[in-house]
């Protein structure tokens, strides 16, 4: 049974703030509201306040501006898998945001939830790391920014202060010779919290060589895993395409995941699955650029 809750509609993001700033520890906010009223009938919800984002529409957006491409909060995982603009300067965001549970969940379901909630399963959160993504926090005091690699401190739990909001995400936009890529491992295809999954980013130089990369894995230990030794390995790589050679430098992952037994998987079960995630996804992704070149 839901308990009785005080609620408040923000209509803007000032007002937004001095809620945050009146009701502190004892709010929570809901934007899509996908996750908080599951919690909220399963008596998951400790704060008597719910402070109701979906109207904020100055933090429903998505644009690039000179070269930097910036994500409202309250932008729909819709709102992202449809974007012309992330689908050509972010694209391992647009596709961890078409995974996200199914068309329902998709158009109410907001970018800046997935992040604040600090799930290690999130499905947006590893793209977003490969992105190098920065997210903007505001509170009555102004705004700061945190690298989102540094925003999670353990499952369920980040930077975030009881007066902050998450406001937006924002990164360099990727250009030609530049890939990225997501996959996801689930129990129902789309429909549920993933068992793994993998974001990847590569810079491609010359003659076919990874440059640059950047691997990150959720689900797969408290937090979300950057995967640094698997990227030395992608580095590596000889400039042909190899499905041997990149599942080879896929199975670096095996030593830099922590998973655990849970419901979902076993352990073994999600170490063998993100290193055939990013083994397929990477080759799929290479197979792509190089025969464009």
């Amino acid at each position: 049974m839901i308990k009785e809750l005080e609620y408040h509609a923000a209509h803007d993001l000032k007002e937004a703030l001095k809620l945050a700033e009146q009701y502190g520890s004892r709010k929570r906010f809901l934007s899509g509201g996908t996750d908080v009223t599951v919690r909220l009938k399963e008596g998951l919800v400790k704060e008597g306040v719910i402070v109701d984002l979906s109207r904020v529409a100055e933090l429903r957006f998505v644009r690039e501006e000179s070269g930097i491409v910036h994500v409202g909060a309250c932008a729909t995982h819709a709102d992202l898998s449809a974007s012309p603009i992330l689908q050509q300067h972010g694209c391992a965001l647009a596709l961890a945001a078409s995974r996200v549970g199914g068309p329902q969940i998709r158009n109410m379901g907001t970018v800046g939830g997935n992040v604040a909630n600090a799930s290690p399963a999130g499905d947006t959160i590893p793209a977003l790391i490969v992105l190098d993504a920065v997210v903007s926090i505001a509170s009555h005091k102004g705004i700061r920014e945190v690298p989102i690699i540094d925003f999670f401190t353990g499952p369920g739990r980040s930077v975030l202060a009881a007066e902050e909001l998450v406001t937006e995400l924002h990164f360099p936009a990727t250009g030609p010779g530049e890939l990225t890529g997501f996959g996801k491992l689930g129990a129902r295809q789309a429909m549920t919290i993933s068992t793994a999954n993998v974001a990847f980013y590569f810079r491609i130089g010359n003659n076919h060589r990874i440059v640059e990369a950047r691997i990150a894995f959720g689900s797969v230990a408290p937090t979300v895993v950057r995967a640094h030794k698997t990227e030395q390995m992608f580095c590596r790589l000889s400039p042909v395409l190899s499905w041997d050679a990149i599942r080879g430098a896929a199975q670096m992952a095996w030593k830099e995941v922590a998973p655990i037994d849970d419901l979902r998987a076993t352990a073994v079960y999600r170490k063998e699955a993100v290193v055939g995630l990013l083994a397929e996804a990477a080759y799929e992704a290479l197979a792509s650029c190089w025969h464009e070149r």
